[in-house]
């Protein structure tokens, strides 16, 4: 099986359904400003984004390592497009009904949390293990390219015509990427042990390789209180900064996001380079506090005495710091989840995967609320500061914990991988 063609499926599939995600999310956040005015709100809408990703991943990661990936990559696709879809139809009698908007929004990323773990778990299943942060690294470019020109179709859609504009184009890249995943040929070890343990021995399994190791413990907590801070900052602190604070149009907003993704796709192209992805993946938490520094300049119109007022400059200058957010998300990141995706046994790969995911954002709903009632009581300058400072000092202590810094510095056997890949037999999953 060659490679190439794996890499090029993904990419195109993912690139069609991320133009619509995008498109869909950045005019959702708008619409939900616009129509209620107020960050609690949004907050609290987007919140149920993530409670689908905290239940389905803490079960389905063993599901999936015991079940034709394949099928589900499908599957949560079409799914995702149909549920999209019929929403649409809904929507356009109760254009203003936030439950519903609710209730859609959980669906939705129910299907989507499937489908990114079953990705996940199943990119080293799709292309030779020297090639998974390569292609970690192009799937990244490619699709946070693609999520740039999903902000301004999304920006133009809603300011032209509307969220349902949004909805249908959301809905059709969805069914478009499930039928591009049919093609996908996977590469298939044996799976005697899908036949000699049950559902539970398999989690107990997972849970009891991630108890006896002190790194991934440590990963965990981590990951669990960098997303209560990061990611309300970013999906909820920065568009109420740029459109009830700054008063940005669609389209400025847009340039601004547009910003962020640049910067991805600068950092996805640096550790796509071979020594450049080496010499990074022990010092990811350096990286990190960088990004959370990045996270502190944003008061930077609000700063005493150089008070800033020219729209343009304030434009400017969110474009240069979030270039920079995104570039040393993208250093941090991409060679950190290679690392792991290769590091973690195939048997169990969705199962740790599906823990992680569940540890990680099942801070976020909470964290979303809580910043959306801050916002509605403090100034948004003290929200962004004490978080960016806190992010820092938890970067510093992760960078000097020894059991973090071994982990990340562990030697891969190429040559046992060289004889694992030698002994795979390629087949296409039906």
């Amino acid at each position: 099986m060659s490679d190439t063609r794996n890499i090029v499926l993904i990419s195109i599939s993912r690139l069609i359904s991320e133009l619509g995600s995008v498109a869909l999310r950045f005019a959702l956040s708008l619409y939900i400003l616009d129509i209620t005015g107020s960050p609690l709100m949004f907050g609290f809408v987007f919140g149920f984004t993530y409670i689908p990703g905290v239940l389905v991943n803490l079960f389905a990661g063993v599901l999936i390592d015991r079940s034709n990936k394949k099928k589900i990559l499908i599957a949560t696709d079409l799914l995702s497009g149909i549920t999209t879809i019929l929403f649409l139809v809904l929507f356009l009698f109760q254009p203003a009904n936030i439950a519903l908007l609710i209730c859609y929004v959980i669906i939705l990323y129910s299907f989507q949390a499937v489908f990114l773990l079953a990705m996940n778990a199943s990119i080293p299943e799709l292309v030779s293990k020297n090639r998974v942060m390569a292609v970690n690294s192009n799937i990244q470019s490619i699709s946070t390219l693609l999520s740039i020109v999903g902000l301004f179709v999304g920006a133009f859609a809603y300011g032209a015509f509307g969220i349902e504009m949004v909805f249908l184009i959301d809905g059709i890249s969805f069914i478009l990427s499930g039928i591009i995943n049919v093609f996908f040929v996977f590469r298939k070890k044996s799976e005697e042990f899908l036949q000699n343990s049950t559902y539970w021995e398999s989690m107990k399994e997972v849970y009891q390789y991630i108890k006896d190791r002190n790194e991934l413990k440590y990963l965990l907590g981590i990951f669990l209180v960098i997303n209560f801070m990061f990611i309300p900052i970013v999906t909820l602190v920065m568009p109420y900064i740029m459109r009830e604070i700054y008063e940005m149009s669609e389209f400025y907003i847009a340039l601004i996001e547009g910003a962020l993704g640049f910067g991805l796709i600068v950092g996805a192209l640096l550790v796509a380079i071979k020594k450049i992805g080496q010499f990074v993946i022990n010092k990811i938490f350096i990286l990190f506090q960088l990004l959370a520094f990045m996270t502190v300049l944003w008061i930077f119109p609000e700063i005493p005495y150089i008070s800033i007022e020219s729209s343009l400059v304030i434009l400017l200058g969110y474009m240069i710091i979030l270039t920079f957010m995104g570039m040393f998300n993208a250093m941090a990141n991409i060679p950190m989840v290679s690392y792991v995706q290769i590091y973690i046994p195939e048997k169990m790969r969705a199962s740790f995967f599906g823990i992680v995911t569940t540890v990680a954002t099942m801070s976020v709903p909470v964290g979303l609320w809580i910043y959306g009632a801050v916002l509605e009581m403090v100034s948004w300058t003290y929200l962004t500061t004490i978080s960016g400072v806190t992010l820092i000092i938890i970067g510093f202590i992760a960078h000097r914990n020894k059991e973090l810094r071994e982990f990340f510095s562990r030697e891969q056997d190429d040559d046992k991988d060289n004889m694992e890949l030698n002994s795979i037999e390629v087949i296409e999953s039906n």
